[in-house]
């Protein structure tokens, strides 16, 4: 057989490996985009960060216990380290009950998750974030440490536009940014991110 033309049998396997992993993805999915806009909305109706802030971190927490008794993955392959991200996002809003620090929070806490991300991919290969990170790139086979290097320089890289927008902005211009534009503009660079993680030739 002519090696430079697929085997339609393995082309429909993979096809069909494919749909079914982007099946276990999308309840996650669906689930980040929900608690986004929840964050948003919550500031517009209250005009408040910091109780945004909150009911986004109660809301999350309610799908961890929520997980435990449906079978869809709700929060995708990281889901204990999502626990503890949500946890250390509520207690960061407690603790200074200043909108101008919630703002701030996404810059603080995403510098402190990039770091252990970039941890991972330099003293352990990538192992637990680079590994987790690539279940969702369904058909595209990547190196886990290259993943890992390159998410965390993509977080370090959100962190400071944050930073930016955060003293730059309005405080509603930044909740629209924060909301409509951070996370399509991580998609974007995302794909760069998922280009360089591509095993070496």
């Amino acid at each position: 057989m002519d090696s430079s033309h697929p085997d339609p049998l393995q082309l429909q396997t993979q096809q069909q490996r494919d749909a079914a992993q982007w099946a276990r993805n999308k309840p996650s999915l669906i689930v980040d985009i929900a608690l986004g806009l929840l964050f948003f909305v919550v500031s517009k109706v209250t005009g408040s960060l910091t109780t945004a802030a909150l009911v986004g971190a109660g809301a999350g927490l309610a799908v961890v216990v929520v997980q435990r008794f449906v079978k869809a993955d709700l929060l995708g392959g990281l889901a204990m380290f999502g626990v503890f991200t949500l946890l250390l996002s509520a207690g960061f809003s407690l603790w200074f009950q200043d909108e101008r620090m919630v703002q701030l929070k996404g810059s603080i806490l995403g510098v402190l998750i990039a770091s252990l991300i970039l941890a991972d991919a330099l003293f352990n290969r990538g192992r637990y974030f680079g590994a987790r990170l690539a279940r969702y790139l369904i058909g595209m086979p990547v190196d886990a440490r290259r993943l890992a290097l390159g998410m965390a320089l993509l977080g370090l890289t959100m962190a400071g536009l944050n930073l930016l927008a955060t003293h730059w902005l309005s405080k509603d211009a930044w909740l629209v940014y924060t909301t409509f534009v951070d996370a399509p503009l991580a998609m974007v660079l995302g794909l760069v991110v998922f280009r360089f993680a591509r095993p070496a030739a």
